[in-house]
């Protein structure tokens, strides 16, 4: 009897591959694989598994695999798209942060993990030796995103301005208070200000709109006058820190507009940044 190959399918293994290249579908999970063979949820797990290691399947999260389908050649080469995670997240998400500023041309550090803005809390995948963290934040915080592409498949992304906010309000997931200081150069006069005005008006977060207007005063960002009243408006009796006190420490000058200890030394702040 000849030996099964690693590519081989029974009929009921072909039933499935064919109907899913002829639906033209990538990923699978256990319940349509039920729906589709008509089959229990026992019998679909070990059709995954046996699928998966004959070469046809890959497991993306538990209960979802991508199919390798037959263009794949017969040894099977599995996509090295890890983006492919987009289709099974749970919508609202975005991909934000230090991704988000690497796809806006804010950096041009290639980060060593992906973080998603999640609405829910949802433990770290690995992909393709891609790590992906997922951050929770409050519905009311899920805004500031749209639609883009990366290697073929459609995902959410912060958009520039949400971008750059999140930089300021979060540096440590970008690189420091220098990575953030680094995006608002770069992203610059390419701000729609009034949008970033209305998103500073949904964080409602002093602090991070002195920080901005600190950083924008530093590196010389023209600012319309609504949002620059909007940022002076801002300022508090207790003045706020510009870097983490945790990396950083508590001591420094206070700007005395701004009310804000500048607890981080110009030239690290500033970093690759020259100011014209």
């Amino acid at each position: 009897m000849n030996r099964i190959t690693r590519r081989s399918l029974s009929k009921r293994e072909a039933d499935l591959v064919l109907a899913l290249e002829w639906d033209k579908r990538r990923l699978v999970t256990i319940k349509e694989i039920v729906k589709c063979l008509r089959c229990t949820r026992n019998f679909a797990y070990w059709l995954a598994h046996s699928l998966q290691r004959k070469g046809w399947l890959e497991p993306v999260v538990p209960g979802t695999f991508l199919l390798i389908g037959a263009e794949r050649g017969p040894k099977g080469v599995p996509e090295m798209n890890p983006f492919v995670i987009a289709r099974v997240l749970p919508k609202p998400y975005f991909f934000a942060y230090r991704w988000a500023c690497l796809h806006h041309g804010l950096t041009t550090q290639v980060p060593t993990l992906v973080h998603v803005a999640l609405a829910r809390p949802k433990r770290p995948i690995e992909i393709k030796n891609t790590r992906f963290e997922f951050i929770e934040l409050a519905p009311k915080r899920m805004f500031g995103y749209e639609e883009t592409e990366k290697a073929g498949e459609k995902l959410y992304v912060s958009d520039l301005e949400r971008t750059v906010l999140d930089a300021i309000d979060r540096p440590g997931l970008v690189g420091g208070i220098e990575a953030a200081t680094e995006a608002v150069f770069s992203a610059g006069k390419r701000m729609e200000f009034q949008r970033l005005l209305e998103y500073l008006r949904r964080f409602d977060d002093s602090a991070l709109a002195r920080r901005l207007g600190y950083l924008c005063e530093l590196l010389k960002v023209p600012l319309p006058k609504d949002l620059s009243d909007y940022l002076s408006g801002q300022t508090k009796r207790i003045p706020a820190f510009l870097g983490t006190p945790s990396r950083w420490g508590k001591e420094g000058p206070l700007d005395k507009h701004w009310r804000l200890v500048v607890n981080v030394p110009r030239q690290e702040l500033l970093g690759e940044v020259h100011i014209g």
